[in-house]
């Protein structure tokens, strides 16, 4: 029977914890250390990845037409303050015969300063005598009374025909005046007599039709000066609207004359109103007309543009056809210009589909860093832009 062999060995014990080798931990060292780079990729990714969005808008005029109410007391909110006021002026006036024709000898004239140095006043009737240092005669035209210790400002015209009455500015006597009252009383000019010769030709409708007009405008400044002297400085703007009642000449058209007279009588009606408030009201108006997703970003320098409508002189009330125009813009917040539009798309790709916009003229996309290809999902890492000009 052979022998038992003795065995040497330790005997584990029983239960005993097996311990995992050490290649075991150097896989899950790798397996962290490769979670952990892509985990830091993505971060970075996220935290660079960006998209710059430039866009240049297309300019769209805005219009809005309204009707504007003036009344002398505002009640409502959009009222514009106001005063209503008419009246009737006539005016006679000489006009010399202008353009191509025959140049004859007519009286120079001109406005003369009437001087009284003394305590009393001076009465002097048309046709007195001006004398200048030269010789030259002059009349005055009408009758006046020169205040004691004051001025007085008339018409004087040639005694004799020519241009030897166009003389410059200078001082006259008054030779029907005794030598001492002479150096109290006297007229000074201040500008050139003009009309020593004037064109004769055929007097045409036209050249009626202008004088006319020019007069009727003379008398609407008239008006308009006495109505704004009892008025507010704030109501700035004005419509005139005018009536003629009767026109005419003491020239027939065809005639041959150097001069002709014109006589006119007119209605004038002046509606005054406050001209910042209707601007901001008109602006306002607009802005509510602009298109959605639009801002308006000015009015036109032209505006706003008002013309008569009607008016009720009694009720001192007045209607106004108003337009105001301007610019509006995309804005940043519209519709176009969501950020969802863009996600996942190349750069090519969103200007495109930016550029396909009315009211987008250009676009530019800008990824960062280089290698990114796509506007990132992040919307929050996406600028949109909107470049003026």
């Amino acid at each position: 029977m052979p022998p038992k062999k003795r065995f040497t060995g330790s005997v584990p014990k029983k239960n005993a914890p097996v311990l995992p080798s050490v290649r075991l931990y150097r896989r899950i060292a790798g397996a962290f250390l490769g979670v952990t780079a892509v985990l830091l990729v993505v971060v970075l990714y996220l935290a660079t990845v960006q998209a710059t969005v430039r866009v240049w808008t297309e300019d769209e005029t805005v219009e809005r037409t309204f009707v504007a109410r003036v009344v002398e007391e505002p009640q409502g909110g959009e009222d514009i303050a106001g005063a209503i006021f008419s009246m009737t002026k006539d005016g006679t006036r000489t006009f010399r015969v202008e353009g191509e024709g025959e140049e004859i000898p007519a009286k120079a004239h001109g406005p003369v300063t009437l001087h009284n140095e003394s305590g009393t006043p001076q009465a002097l009737i048309a046709t007195t005598r001006l004398l200048s240092p030269e010789g030259v005669l002059f009349r005055l035209t009408s009758g006046v009374t020169v205040p004691a210790n004051g001025t007085v400002v008339a018409e004087a015209a040639a005694d004799q025909p020519g241009k030897e009455g166009e003389i410059a500015a200078t001082r006259f006597t008054i030779p029907g005046l005794n030598p001492t009252r002479q150096t109290q009383v006297y007229a000074t000019s201040e500008q050139t007599m003009v009309g020593g010769t004037v064109i004769r030709k055929a007097i045409t409708i036209e050249d009626l039709d202008a004088a006319q007009a020019e007069l009727v405008q003379e008398l609407e400044r008239q008006a308009d000066e006495e109505w704004r002297a009892q008025i507010s400085g704030q109501l700035d703007g004005v419509i005139m609207r005018q009536e003629v009642l009767e026109k005419k000449s003491d020239t027939e058209p065809g005639t041959e004359a150097g001069s002709f007279v014109i006589t006119t009588s007119v209605r004038f009606t002046g509606i005054y109103y406050d001209r910042a408030r209707l601007a901001a009201i008109a602006e306002l108006k607009l802005r509510e007309h602009v298109p959605e997703g639009q801002v308006l970003s000015q009015v036109a320098a032209d505006s706003p543009t008002v013309v008569y409508n009607r008016h009720d002189e009694v009720a001192g009330t007045a209607h106004f056809d108003v337009t105001v125009s301007g610019t509006a813009v995309l804005q940043a917040t519209a519709d176009v210009l969501n950020k969802d539009n863009l996600v996942g798309l190349t750069a090519g790709e969103a200007e495109m589909f930016l550029e396909n916009q009315d009211t987008i003229r250009d676009a530019a996309v800008e990824l960062k860093p280089f290698w990114v290809r796509k506007v990132p999902r992040l919307k929050d890492h996406i600028t949109i832009e909107i470049v003026e000009g």
